[in-house]
C-alpha cells in the first residue's frame, strides 16, 4: 500500500466518520481516528508500511527527491519524517473543533477530509510539500 492510496482511504474514511458523527451527534469515532493518527505519528508504525511488510512489498516514496529540486535541500535540516509530521499535524487540526467552543470550527474537519482525499487522488499533498520545504525528511 502506498502513501497515496492511504491518503485516499484516510480522506474517505474521515468524510464517512464526519457524516456518521453528524447524524448521531457523537464524536467518539472521530476521537478514535485522531488516536490512530497520533499513534502513527508518534511511533512511526504507519499502516501502509505495516501492510506492505505483511505483503512483503517495498514502499516507494510518492514525492520527488527534493535534492534535485533546489540546492538548499541538499540535506535534510530536521531529522524527522514528513509523513510523521503530516499525521501529527492532521491530528492537531482535527482536535481544534473538539477542544475550542466556537461553532464555526465545524468546517475544519470537513476541509481536512476533502483535502486528504484530493491529495490522494492527485498525488500532490500541500502539507507534505510544506514539510519537505521546511527541511523534514
Amino acid at each position: 500500500m502506498t502513501e497515496r492510496m492511504f491518503r485516499i482511504i484516510l480522506g474517505a474514511g474521515l468524510l464517512m466518520l464526519l457524516y456518521l458523527s453528524a447524524l448521531n451527534n457523537n464524536n467518539e469515532l472521530i476521537k478514535i481516528y485522531i488516536g490512530i493518527l497520533l499513534f502513527e505519528g508518534i511511533t512511526n508504525w504507519r499502516i501502509p508500511i505495516i501492510v506492505s511488510k505483511l505483503r512483503k512489498q517495498t514502499v516507494t516514496s510518492t514525492l520527488p527527491e527534493l535534492n534535485t529540486l533546489h540546492p538548499i535541500h541538499a540535506r535534510y535540516r530536521i531529522n524527522f519524517e514528513a509523513e510523521r509530521a503530516i499525521r501529527l499535524a492532521l491530528a492537531l487540526v482535527l482536535m481544534l473543533p473538539l477542544i475550542l467552543p466556537f461553532e464555526i470550527l465545524w468546517i475544519i474537519p470537513w476541509f481536512t477530509a476533502s483535502m486528504l482525499l484530493l491529495a490522494g487522488m492527485s498525488n500532490i499533498c500541500p502539507m507534505g510539500l510544506l514539510f519537505h520545504w521546511l527541511g523534514f525528511k
